[in-house]
């Protein structure tokens, strides 16, 4: 990191801007060129977890390459004035896994819903974790970076 000033990779600071960021954007490996896409997620440990279909491009992505990137961002405000942007930051790589066990599936969309609290039955029903694919992401690198007003 350029600016070492910035790097936080304090475990605390992970927690509060996994808790406090909103989406997610995953990198996958997608032959010549990356395929970046914005997600719902929840965090379980040292592991992500998103929901999708249960077949799509995204799913071809992990099975061809489950090598994966992605980003985060919490609280980030421009200050025009100054020319400049505060924020709080994540970047991290991981090993994209589509979970198949049924009691893993049904735990990840439970977090999912009561992260962003959705108005769905909990615990979520079992015909509802089988129409659901879920992905865990098991992270390798985390790197956290900030930029506050001083």
């Amino acid at each position: 990191m350029r600016k070492q000033k910035r790097e936080c990779c304090e475990p605390a600071f992970f927690d509060e801007v996994f808790s406090t960021a909103n989406e997610l954007f995953l990198a996958l490996h997608d032959e010549t060129f990356p395929y970046v896409l914005p997600l719902n997620f929840v965090r379980q440990g040292q592991s992500l977890y998103i929901h999708c279909a249960l077949e799509g491009h995204k799913l071809d992505c992990i099975r061809a390459n489950p090598n994966v990137a992605f980003s985060l961002t919490a609280d980030v405000r421009v200050d025009r004035e100054k020319s400049t942007t505060y924020y709080k930051s994540l970047c991290g790589q991981g090993t994209a896994i589509i979970v198949e066990d049924p009691a893993e599936k049904g735990r990840a969309l439970d977090a999912l819903a009561e992260r962003y609290a959705a108005l769905c039955p909990r615990p979520t029903p079992e015909s509802a974790v089988a129409r659901t694919g879920i992905v865990r992401i098991d992270i390798t690198t985390l790197t956290g970076k900030r930029s506050l007003p001083q």
